[in-house]
């Protein structure tokens, strides 16, 4: 009964936090098209080919990543009465709850913490994992690729534990999470089988661990290929990481800035692998630091990288070494198998522990966009009200787009319908770029949050475009600057009123 009640409590915690935060960020503070907006979208009455929404193009977003779990999310989406962003909410919570059963299953089962204080223990070692420093900054700009690291934890446990088939169903969800999966799961697994070989383990005996490790290199490759042939002209990793033409924008500069970055600014990175390394020293086990070995690779794609925000390696794009950071409990497991020596399970609950507090150490420069206020999005979601008269509002809005002019609306109105505007309506898609000068020249209606990430540039625009009518919309954060009055606008009728400083009055 106290295994039962320590699981809800470990599983159920992160599943509703995290939640609560996707939810602060969508109608409370304001979210991005790039990326929440459109992922929510893609998970969410979608159609096979998984068609982008018309705010960021269109197109299939098979192009970019080969998410086919996407596919039966989105039919699951169907049968459930949430909203678009009450979906994506229950995904990210999902993946961080996922993240604490790998542990909480393997400290349980695993280590023996079936009774008296143990389920305890174990549920607490579970949530450590789920908020880490490293959990939070992934969460802070709300993707999926957690799920990548939470599958192949539980594929790992599941193995090590014995079933089988689990592990296979587990191996299998995560490859189909994105098609690049399968280059971390080899990583690790071929590494795993290298190392086990120099200790003197023969690689007929480790014929599980190579079939997945081979398994995983030949979906990637096979399902790339595919997508290759299929969108020809668009490549992620040509945008992301090669750039054009290949590596032009790379300088010795470039280089020691992400360099110095990885060290000040990616602590919940750097120091619980040096935690790891000095674990693995004193345990005389090499295996404790392997999949932080594996990553390197990753890190080094990502010095080189195109793109700013995966150059500095931050947020989402982390999300390897969440499986670094578990890894050791594996690694341990796998050492009391060989030698049948249980041990002591507390000096492994320390040693997990003290990983966990050291990816807390202080950085500089969190990245944090959607200036998420922690802890407080955890507890404080906004209310059922409020994201019910959101919605009506950005429906409403999208509905009037014919009477409403030139229309320019932020991040935060468009993540919450990317269907409801197009490209042109959403001036600052690309986050800090400056806008083209023609999406912004003279508009006759700008939508924003009130402390949404454009508010301020949209607010700017109204103002030199004379939009002086100024409205609100109650119980939403949504604000309105317009030429005409929007009262006499059938679809806004009832859910907009005039602000005190509306140059009318």
């Amino acid at each position: 009964m106290s295994v039962a009640a320590a699981a809800m409590l470990a599983i159920g915690i992160p599943f509703v936090a995290f939640a609560n935060l996707v939810l602060f960020h969508f109608y409370v503070r304001g979210s991005f098209v790039l990326d929440t907006g459109l992922l929510a979208s893609l998970m969410w009455h979608s159609d096979a080919t998984l068609t982008q929404p018309a705010s960021v193009g269109g197109g299939s977003y098979f192009g970019t990543h080969a998410s086919l779990l996407f596919l039966p999310a989105s039919a699951l989406s169907w049968c459930l009465p949430f909203s678009m962003p009450q979906f994506f909410a229950g995904v990210v919570g999902l993946s961080h709850a996922l993240l604490a059963l790998s542990v909480f299953w393997l400290l349980v089962e695993g280590f023996g913490l079936r009774r008296g204080a143990g389920p305890w223990i174990a549920a607490l070692a579970a949530l450590g994992f789920a908020f880490s420093g490293l959990a939070i900054a992934i969460a802070r700009y709300p993707h999926f690729e957690t799920l990548i690291a939470a599958f192949f934890l539980l594929f790992a446990v599941a193995q090590v534990l014995g079933y089988r088939r689990l592990a296979i169903a587990f191996f299998v969800l995560g490859l189909a999470t994105r098609e690049d999966a399968g280059f971390h799961y080899v990583a690790i697994l071929g590494l795993l089988v290298t190392l086990n070989v120099a200790c003197g383990i023969p690689l007929r005996q480790q014929r599980t661990e190579w079939t997945f490790a081979l398994a995983a290199l030949f979906y990637a490759i096979a399902v790339m290929a595919v997508q290759r042939l299929l969108f020809p002209d668009t490549s992620a990793f040509v945008r992301v990481y090669l750039g054009d033409p290949p590596l032009a924008h790379l300088g010795a500069g470039l280089i020691a800035h992400r360099l110095l970055y990885f060290v000040v600014g990616l602590p919940y990175i750097l120091y619980p692998a040096l935690g790891a390394c000095i674990w693995a020293v004193r345990a005389r086990n090499p295996s404790i630091v392997l999949a932080f070995a594996a990553s390197i690779p990753w890190l080094l794609v990502h010095m080189l990288a195109k793109a700013p925000l995966a150059g500095m390696l931050v947020s989402y794009y982390a999300f390897p070494f969440l499986i670094a950071l578990a890894w050791p409990l594996l690694a341990v497991m796998r050492q009391q198998q060989r030698t049948g020596n249980a041990g002591d399970p507390s000096m492994v609950i320390v040693g997990f522990a003290t990983l966990l507090a050291l990816s807390f150490v202080p950085g500089i420069g969190i990245h944090d966009p959607g200036r998420l206020p922690l802890p407080q999005a955890f507890w404080d979601p906004p209310s059922l009200a409020r994201q019910a008269a959101t919605d009506r509002a950005v429906v409403a809005i999208s509905a009037a787009r014919p009477m409403l002019g030139r229309l320019l609306v932020d991040n935060s109105v468009a993540a919450v319908a990317p269907n409801g505007f197009v490209q042109s309506e959403v001036p600052f898609l690309l986050g800090d770029e400056a806008a083209p000068s023609e999406a912004i020249t003279s508009p006759d209606t700008a939508v924003f949050f009130a402390d949404g990430y454009d508010a301020r540039r949209l607010h700017a625009i109204a103002d030199a475009a004379g939009l002086t009518k100024r409205y609100a919309m109650p119980g939403t954060q949504i604000h309105l600057a317009a030429r005409q009055r929007l009262e006499e606008i059938p679809s806004l009728a009832g859910l907009v009123a005039a602000e005190p400083g509306d140059a009318r009055k």
